[in-house]
């Protein structure tokens, strides 16, 4: 018995060395495939901010000098994203995916080689696959449940049909001190997220509202105070929440994240009259199915971030995009948010939606300039309306 004992242990140990050991090899493998493949190159995480900080004001400096410092800007933000999407993507191979994996997402291996795209097909090919769809009275189980009542009876796309200019405003720290409050204002429709606000940081970020788009925690949780704030009054309301990977509305509807239906009927009841809108939970994942298939690794398998949606709501709408601070600048802070003082980087490349794969995909969509993004602090999208597809 002894003997057989020794000799069991000795097989555990042998076998956890070598898986281990092969876990460890294919780690590798992946990660020198991934960097011959992308051009990744091994820099500490924060070497993007603490770069961005030597020098940070261009009003004064020379058209060369300046060219030079966003060129090695934008090297060293790319890769950081890059890194960032790698490490993201590792959770759908760890042991312990299926705890992590809370949406039951599943990942399609993509092919060896994903053929570069240009900037027009990969736009027309988003306007193709994602549908920006809002729930609706005539949706199950909500009829036959009684709240179809509730629903607003005009299409959103009815509300907002030709707008010219809008602006996406993320509630990024790289938004403090940017004094791009007036021209955002100048824009038709300006569309902001969650509990940022503006009163206070007008200089920054402007004071116009026409759209906010809100996560399902904002609505449900008492500390934003929804249904009472003043904050989500005389604008237009975007809630979204995800169900598992493409899962039925009904399997939603008994188990969301956060219970946006009890706010969300009691807001309908008390103010019938304001345009308030529950994004189709599918939405979340055919954009994540768009950010997987232009992704050579894994991304996150987690909904895609409320910046990214607002994106694709408002490339529906208008003819011109401009999104601020979404794609930081040389502005760039450990900050998360502009309106608060609590630091992580992680807000910026990304710590649970698969922002990496997101940014990425942003920037090969932009029509201006590397100056626009990186010291104004803006991409510039044209809207899916305005594309010859």
């Amino acid at each position: 018995m002894t003997i057989f004992g020794v000799v069991g242990y000795a097989y555990v140990l042998w076998s956890q060395y070598w898986r281990t050991a092969m876990e460890k090899k294919q780690s590798i493998l992946n990660k020198t495939y991934y960097i011959k493949k992308i051009g990744v190159q091994e820099t500490p995480l924060n070497n993007v901010y603490q770069n961005s900080q030597k020098g940070n004001n261009t009003d004064e400096v020379p058209l060369d000098k300046l060219n030079n410092k966003i060129h090695t800007y934008r090297n060293q933000l790319l890769i950081q994203l890059r890194k960032a999407q790698l490490q993201a993507g590792n959770v759908l191979f760890h042991k312990d995916k299926e705890e992590k994996n809370i949406y039951k997402v599943k990942f399609k291996r993509q092919n060896v080689r994903i053929p570069q795209k240009s900037q027009h097909k990969l736009i027309c090919e988003m306007k193709d696959k994602i549908k920006m769809e809002m729930l609706h009275k005539n949706l199950e189980p909500f009829s036959k449940l009684g709240y179809d009542k509730y629903f607003p009876s005009e299409p959103i796309f009815n509300i907002f049909q030709k707008h010219r200019t809008c602006a996406v405003v993320s509630s990024s720290g790289s938004m403090y001190k940017s004094k791009l409050g007036k021209e955002i204002d100048s824009h038709d429709i300006v569309l902001r997220f969650n509990s940022a606000p503006t009163e206070g940081y007008q200089e920054d970020v402007g004071s116009k509202t026409t759209i906010r788009f809100l996560n399902s925690q904002v609505v449900s949780k008492p500390e934003f105070d929804f249904l009472n704030s003043p904050m989500y009054r005389n604008v237009t309301l975007i809630v979204w929440d995800p169900s598992k990977y493409h899962g039925s509305l009904e399997e939603w509807y008994i188990k969301p994240d956060f219970d946006l239906f009890s706010s969300y009927w009691l807001h309908r009841e008390i103010y019938p009259d304001q345009f308030f809108y529950i994004l189709h939970p599918e939405v979340l994942w055919t954009a994540w199915d768009f950010i997987q298939s232009n992704t050579l690794v894994p991304v996150d398998p987690n909904p895609p971030s409320s910046g990214f949606l607002g994106i694709l709501l408002l490339l529906h709408i208008c003819d011109t995009v401009d999104v601020y601070e979404y794609v930081p600048s040389m502005r760039l802070t450990k900050r998360c948010h502009y309106f608060d003082v609590h630091e992580d980087i992680g807000c910026t490349l990304g710590d649970w939606h698969p922002l990496a794969s997101e940014k990425l995909i942003s920037l090969s969509l932009n029509e201006g300039s590397n100056k626009d993004i990186f010291v104004t602090g803006k991409i510039k999208m044209t809207g899916f309306n305005k594309q010859n597809c």
